[in-house]
């Protein structure tokens, strides 16, 4: 009997997720077919990857804090949006506004041009949108185009509070089948903070910016932690800190990230990491965990009035 393939959506409307359904055989029989044509199929291996549902979730996550849709997202070239000034969470919450948010996800195929949202502050649109207009998000973020960046929102008002070297940031995620779990020694020196028995000045500060954290102590004080901040329904950050230098490269944060990871996956969550772009230790935990790249971004704050 004929094999038949048939292309379907697996997720409704979500972009980028398809799945084929196979009928009208046994599966050696379609395997075979699609042999012929020098495909393989792995029977374990869903076509449906976790890669493109994570994707396709970031996009979507994304366009909703940008502000726009997610072809604009995927569009090459930069897409400029006015940033809106009716509510600005960083404003309320944390007195200060954002002047330039930029968001450029990395090219799903190769040759594929670089896209990039740019949100711009109203009074910065007419300095900061000619140099976008001139630079590719590919040509931004080379040194020399991240120097321009800089020195054009330093002329002038409102001055920014974000120092260069940390404006640049790259924006990782992993899913369930990519995540490398931390099995080392550290694991049993991990546990999870609870608020009713905290009386660290750290630890209650850590429980105030986080939902959950983890952490690892040495001689009763958090040495190192990894901190969960849902997003969205379908996403959550981390945020990862050894304290002491004098600690650091010896595991800690990838052990603490390593259960926090976990913890996200176990809710149904997508894992977000974010590190600033030249911060190599950060970008070894990322990807000694399976953390995969999403894209970069370069955020600007100044001082909420």
């Amino acid at each position: 009997m004929a094999a038949t393939w048939t292309l379907v959506d697996a997720h409704g409307p979500r972009r980028g997720s398809v799945r084929i359904r196979w009928s009208g055989g046994p599966r050696m029989a379609a395997s075979n077919t699609l042999g012929a044509c020098g495909l393989k199929m792995p029977q374990n291996e869903p076509v449906t990857t976790d890669d493109v549902r994570a994707l396709s979730t970031l996009d979507i996550h994304y366009g909703m804090l940008l502000g726009c849709t997610g072809t604009d997202l995927r569009r090459t070239g930069w897409t400029i949006v006015t940033a809106r000034l009716d509510f600005d969470p960083m404003a309320l919450l944390f007195g200060q506004r954002s002047l330039v948010y930029l968001v450029m996800p990395a090219p799903r195929e190769r040759g594929q041009g670089r896209s990039g949202v740019a949100v711009i502050a109203p009074e910065l649109r007419a300095r900061a949108a000619p140099l976008l207009r001139e630079l590719a998000p590919d040509a931004l973020l080379t040194p020399d185009g991240l120097r321009a960046l800089d020195e054009i929102l330093r002329t002038g008002e409102p001055a920014p509070l974000t120092a260069a070297a940390e404006a640049h940031s790259r924006i990782r995620y992993a899913t369930a089948s990519s995540f490398q779990p931390y099995v080392g020694q550290l694991v049993e020196w991990i546990e999870p903070l609870d608020e009713a028995s905290e009386s660290e000045p750290l630890a209650l500060g850590l429980l105030a910016r986080y939902s959950s954290v983890y952490v690892i102590r040495q001689n009763g004080s958090v040495a190192s932690f990894a901190g969960i901040r849902p997003q969205s329904p379908h996403v959550a950050e981390l945020g990862i800190r050894t304290e002491a230098a004098s600690l650091r490269g010896h595991g800690l944060a990838r052990a603490v990230a390593s259960r926090a990871t976990r913890a996200i996956l176990a809710s149904g969550r997508l894992p977000l990491y974010r590190h600033v772009a030249d911060n190599a230790a950060s970008e070894r935990v990322a990807e000694a965990l399976g953390y995969r790249l999403y894209g970069d971004s370069v955020t600007y704050f100044t001082q909420a009035e």
